[in-house]
């Protein structure tokens, strides 16, 4: 028999089972919900064999997926932000006629800007407005 060890209260399984980790896991997942991401560090203590099951922090849910998805997405700035930017340095001249034709270009990138930013809001006030929903299964490594 191997003496497991977790949160400080230790108990015997027997070799067979012990000695493996997967079949460690499998043996104490009904009882240990976070075993799936668990350490398991194996010691010798006054000549026999500890097992210690050590809780490790890991993402709650399926919340790799939604980090996946904004990893993926494609990086931008507010056109109005950008064209700003463009331009730093090129509007100090004093000849009107030049400004009076950058006036199209100015009042698209305000346009889209501005689309840009009602798209953010309201993105939020729905993730604001959700209702928690209780889960239907339980997320793996939880």
């Amino acid at each position: 028999m191997i003496n497991i060890q977790i949160d400080g209260q230790q108990f015997p399984l027997p070799d067979e089972i012990a000695s493996k980790d997967e079949l460690l896991k499998a043996a104490l997942a009904p009882f240990v919900p976070w075993i799936a991401n668990a350490t398991i560090d194996r010691k010798e203590k006054d000549g026999a064999m500890v097992v210690s099951v050590i809780k490790r922090a890991d993402w709650k849910g399926d919340g790799r997926v939604v980090l996946d998805a904004l990893m993926a997405s494609p990086d931008g700035m507010n056109p109005a932000v950008a064209l700003w930017m463009q331009l730093q340095g090129q509007l100090d001249t004093q000849d009107p006629g030049a400004i009076l034709a950058l006036e199209p270009t100015i009042t698209t990138a305000i346009a889209e800007g501005d689309k840009e930013i009602a798209a953010v809001h309201q993105a939020l006030a729905r993730l604001v407005e959700c209702a928690p929903v209780p889960a239907t299964r339980i997320p793996a490594g939880f």
